[in-house]
């Protein structure tokens, strides 16, 4: 039942994008990892909304196992129709259930991935575990895997940022990565900063002073800073390295 669910979505989003085979993003992806049909983002959603009837048939476990399933094909579209289903499921899933979001964040071939996962998935269930969700986080932090390490930081934005109760932690694993070598591991970190300035802007206004201190990379300061205001920029930039 699964594999036939499969089949039928691989299926239509062939149709629906007009392409026989899938092929390499280069627009947005500077690697050939991500390998997609180029489904507009609008039919996906479109799509996921005809088909979520059919996930919310299958069990937890089915939906857990429908979701890896759906990673492990290695094709864009069908990586983010595996996210949708744990984005349906999120409420539900346990610390029980790591073991396979593990997994699922090993078959990650792109920032958009780990974005949607990361904003969708991983937040309710830091909501209603946050001691479990945060030592998950924390191993992820330090993954050799770049796209975990982005998962770990970008958790940290939208609701949950918002909400002010992780603003310590959202830091501390800031911290773990300011010096990452991998460019969307540094937006990612610079992205959440970024987020979490609207909420508490006094304390991550002088922790990105403190990074432009240290000669922290550019790509993270940068775009930490970016929807402030004009004088204040001015006030960051100004800060040298020591």
């Amino acid at each position: 039942m699964i594999n036939t669910i499969i089949n039928r979505l691989e299926r239509d989003i062939k149709q629906v994008s007009g392409s026989k085979e899938p092929k390499p993003e280069r627009r947005y992806h500077k690697h050939d990892q991500y390998i997609c049909y180029g489904l507009k983002t609008q039919d996906f959603h479109q799509m996921m909304k005809e088909y979520r009837t059919r996930f919310l048939e299958f069990s937890l476990q089915q939906r857990l196992e429908l979701a890896a399933k759906l990673l492990g094909k290695h094709i864009g579209e069908l990586g983010h129709a595996g996210i949708y289903v744990l984005q349906i499921s999120a409420k539900l899933i346990e610390p029980k259930h790591f073991p396979v979001l593990d997994k699922i964040g090993e078959d990650f071939k792109s920032w958009s991935h780990v974005d949607y996962f990361s904003t969708k998935v991983t937040p309710p269930i830091l909501f209603n575990y946050p001691g479990q969700m945060l030592d998950f986080l924390n191993k992820w932090n330090s993954s050799p895997n770049r796209f975990k390490r982005r998962a770990s930081v970008v958790t940290f934005i939208q609701d949950v940022a918002k909400s002010g109760k992780f603003l310590d932690d959202a830091l501390r694993l800031c911290e773990n990565l300011v010096r990452d070598e991998e460019d969307i591991v540094r937006k990612g970190v610079g992205w959440t900063l970024k987020v979490n300035m609207r909420y508490a802007q006094g304390r991550v206004l002088e922790y990105i002073k403190d990074l432009r201190r240290r000669g922290v990379s550019s790509t993270i300061t940068l775009y930490a800073i970016e929807k402030l205001t004009p004088e204040i920029r001015k006030e960051v930039l100004a800060v040298k390295k020591q």
